[in-house]
């Protein structure tokens, strides 16, 4: 039975937690590839600027450091070199809307 493809955006208030969980081989038991197109230490860094602009505004709630997509590939993609398409495919978001991203190729079962 072939599956649907889908993307899902989520708000994240702790980007640095979220890249630990996706990015682990210890949290991920089907992790097949990891992509960064930054240093890891430009996650923190982007934290902690988001959190103080968040709190100079003086805004309630929860600050957003960052967003996360999970997107769900088409099954024949299976047919790629994980590693090469994940680069290729974050490297094209990179370009097209220039920021900065980390992305996690998982197995759903």
């Amino acid at each position: 039975m072939s599956r649907n493809s889908f993307v899902q955006m989520s708000k994240l208030h702790n980007v640095r937690g979220r890249i630990y969980y996706i990015s682990s081989d210890k949290k991920q038991e089907n992790l097949y590839a990891v992509y960064e197109t930054t240093d890891r230490k430009f996650w923190t860094e982007l934290a902690k600027c988001n959190q103080a602009e968040f709190k100079k505004s003086g805004t309630d709630g929860k600050c957003i450091e960052a967003r996360e997509f999970i997107i769900a590939l088409p099954e024949s993609f299976v047919d790629y070199p994980p590693d090469g398409l994940l680069k290729y495919m974050t490297d094209k978001f990179k370009s097209r809307y220039g920021v900065d991203c980390i992305a996690a190729l998982h197995q759903s079962l």
